[in-house]
């Protein structure tokens, strides 16, 4: 039999082979045209799980990529295994250089969530614009969920959420009863990174919605997320950083082409890379 027969035939008793563009290491049998970043992930800490692929510089904590896998699994565990399901809206306000925005990342490709980012940073200058910046944005994308660090850069991120949120003032999660605010009815999590909830019993912790149970596919309840399941949303701004619009969601694949998230890429590519800057990390 030549070649080519032999190829083909192979092809058609695996289907699997066809369609697929490998990664430039030739080595690796990750294909990134077909699979989602969560799962390419899961496939190189497989491979090579204690390979250290990023260094945040607060703490020294470096992170292998069992480290990513593992936490990113079981946060999108968490997210789904309270009723999410793929398609909903996460808006982060986190800075980029906590490790948290990463794990985020990798859990919404790995659970099929829509991922928006608002950069908290405006509140540092002018804390009004930023309130009117998270009201717009969460009136915007519908966010089914909201994950904000507690404190930061001498601004206190939870008491502008309640500022903006007045319900979370009130509505206290101990009571075991869903999360509702007129205001933005779609909003059921509010999130913050802090370490309790003492005086901040209307936002759940995040360290709390991370489960370890190793049992995603369960919650995804046969839901395939792949290189076309989409992943980052685009908030368009006006001159004063406050969203105006939607702009284009984008894809797995096409989050991953672009490099628009640099440590989530880099770590894809199996790049080491540090980040600076002072912030929550595990």
């Amino acid at each position: 039999m030549s070649l080519p027969s032999r190829i083909l035939r192979a092809a058609i008793s695996r289907p699997s082979l066809l369609g697929r563009r490998p990664i430039a290491n030739a080595a690796s049998r990750v294909f990134l045209s077909t699979t989602s970043g969560g799962s390419t992930l899961a496939q190189l800490a497989k491979e090579n799980p204690y390979k250290e692929v990023v260094r945040f510089e607060h703490k020294n904590r470096k992170w292998n990529l069992q480290h990513v896998d593992y936490y990113s699994d079981a946060l999108a565990v968490g997210l789904l295994e309270n009723g999410l399901q793929p398609g909903d809206v996460v808006l982060s306000w986190l800075p980029t250089h906590f490790s948290e925005s990463m794990v985020l990342q990798f859990a919404c490709s790995k659970s099929g969530l829509v991922l928006y980012n608002l950069d908290p940073a405006l509140a540092t200058a002018d804390p009004e614009a930023a309130k009117e910046a998270l009201s717009a944005a969460l009136e915007l994308t519908k966010a089914n969920v909201l994950i904000s660090q507690e404190a930061g850069s001498d601004v206190n991120y939870v008491r502008l959420c309640e500022q903006v949120i007045p319900e979370l003032r009130i509505f206290d999660f101990a009571e075991g009863k869903p999360f509702v605010t007129p205001r933005f009815p779609h909003l059921r999590f509010p999130i913050h990174t802090g370490f309790d909830q003492d005086d901040k019993w209307g936002m759940l912790l995040f360290k709390h919605m991370v489960v370890p149970s190793d049992n995603l596919e369960e919650h995804l309840d046969g839901f395939t997320v792949d290189g076309s399941t989409p992943l980052l949303g685009e908030l368009k701004l006006d001159s004063k950083g406050i969203p105006t619009g939607l702009g284009k969601v984008a894809t797995n694949d096409q989050v991953t082409k672009s490099g628009v998230l640099e440590t989530y890429s880099k770590i894809l590519k199996r790049e080491y890379h540090e980040v600076e800057g002072v912030g929550v990390v595990w």
